[in-house]
């Protein structure tokens, strides 16, 4: 099998996607600084090249 497993891509966007929502959630309460958008901007990144990898592994074992 070629890249990442399944379960790995999966583990990772979750642990990502919570990141995203506690981050979403101190925005709406504390504010964010530059040095947080420039995270949030990287982590939104990475959530969408980690879903193109988990859609790709999932057509990879449908196949």
């Amino acid at each position: 099998m070629d890249g990442p497993s399944i379960e790995k891509l999966r583990d990772e966007l979750t642990r990502l996607m919570r990141e995203h929502i506690e981050n979403m959630q101190k925005r709406t309460f504390l504010g964010i600084s530059p040095e947080d958008v420039q995270l949030e901007k990287e982590r939104l990144q990475r959530i969408r090249e980690v879903s193109a990898d988990f859609l790709e592994a999932l057509k990879r074992l449908s196949r």
